[in-house]
């Protein structure tokens, strides 16, 4: 906790960085291939709630405002899922090929939560599509 502390104050920011690059990233390892429903996004919530109580030096009961919650969840796997599906299918391999002809109905069923209803647009549309929603959930 040394890289966090800046004299008698945690770096806040530098701590919610932190558990986003490696903490988010090791919780969601393989995501793509979840099959997320309200329980084992739960443990994920309460997984990354956890890390944040510990980067921020809070007690687990304290009442602290919830930092994540389920929609948040969902739309990074979402995310995840789709972009994954995009590789895969543009992969060189007829394996990989294969594997995204089998989960494209799937995918795109994915992909109508958030308005998109072709696949073959640019990646950052994607994004802009799935946090729009997101906002708009939240808002």
């Amino acid at each position: 906790m040394a890289v966090l502390s800046t004299g008698k104050q945690n770096n806040e920011l530098a701590a919610v960085h932190l558990m986003k690059s490696y903490c988010l990233s090791s919780l969601l390892y393989a995501c793509e291939m979840w099959s997320l429903n309200n329980i084992s996004t739960r443990n994920v919530i309460v997984a990354l709630n956890n890390s944040f109580r510990n980067f921020l030096n809070c007690c687990w009961c304290d009442k602290a405002q919830r930092l994540w919650c389920f929609s948040a969840v969902t739309c990074i796997v979402d995310q995840h899922r789709i972009l994954f599906y995009k590789k895969l299918k543009c992969n060189g391999s007829a394996l990989s090929r294969v594997i995204a002809k089998l989960c494209h109905h799937e995918i795109l069923s994915i992909a109508t939560k958030y308005g998109i209803d072709c696949l073959d647009v640019p990646v950052y549309h994607i994004k802009n599509c799935i946090w729009k929603t997101f906002a708009d959930t939240v808002l």
